[in-house]
């Protein structure tokens, strides 16, 4: 009696079954696998809160320009510092300097210099979100941008999402196994398609207020493994 060998896919996870010799001296010793991926997601609440703070200057002197940038960026972090927030969640370092240029009657003319600092915050008491970024609008930041909940210490959630992802993956080839009339024996392999890759908000410019009513939602930490299964009669 044949075997029949299909490839199935299921829910975007696909299985396959095969013959693959176990000993290239017997043609008859052969094993029956089936390999499948299993895939899941955990959910958990961000306990980090990420956003960056640019002050921009730009004028025909460099020196000028930097002292500018320099008594503004301390106004920054001195009112965001004022909430309780660490000096290490603070990074001030990244500065960038650029031609500044004007069109006049077609032609590009060098008027000066802009000058620009990235100042990164992190803060670890969510509750002060609103009440950080008023402060932080009343200081004359040029923008804030890449609004970012995270979870600090993400791999508890992984491992949990690698967990059910391998259980996923037999939980799928039993079933297929079942539906051929066959059963699930030892696993031969496993390998591991994703390391910690967490879903995040999309980066976007958010509306403050003075009250708290900015909540951090969720964040998904997604796992996804591929494992092959012998089968047996």
């Amino acid at each position: 009696m044949k075997n029949v060998f299909a490839i199935v896919t299921l829910l975007a996870s696909s299985a396959a079954l095969s013959f693959s010799p176990m000993s290239a001296a017997s043609t008859e010793d052969k094993v029956h696998q089936i390999s499948v991926s299993g895939q899941a997601n955990v959910a958990s609440v961000p306990d980090l809160f990420q956003f960056s703070v640019y002050v921009e200057e730009q004028g025909e002197r460099v020196q000028d320009l930097n002292s500018v940038v320099a008594d503004k960026t301390q106004t920054i972090i001195s009112s965001v510092l004022a909430f309780g927030v660490d000096k290490k969640d603070v990074q001030s370092m990244r500065v960038q300097l650029n031609p500044w240029y004007e069109h006049s009657n077609n032609q590009r003319i060098q008027k000066g210099f802009k000058l620009s600092r990235e100042i990164n915050f992190t803060l670890r008491d969510i509750s002060i979100y609103d009440q950080v970024i008023d402060a932080v609008l009343t200081t004359g930041a040029s923008r804030i941008d890449g609004f970012n909940y995270v979870v600090e210490d993400p791999q508890p959630q992984y491992l949990a999402a690698l967990e059910l992802a391998l259980k996923d993956a037999k939980l799928r080839a039993s079933r297929m196994a079942k539906t051929l009339g066959a059963k699930l024996g030892k696993v031969i392999s496993i390998s591991e398609n994703s390391g910690y890759s967490p879903m995040p908000r999309g980066r976007e410019v958010m509306m403050m207020s003075k009250s708290s009513d900015s909540l951090p939602g969720q964040i998904n930490t997604a796992a996804q493994v591929n494992v092959t299964f012998e089968l047996v009669e």
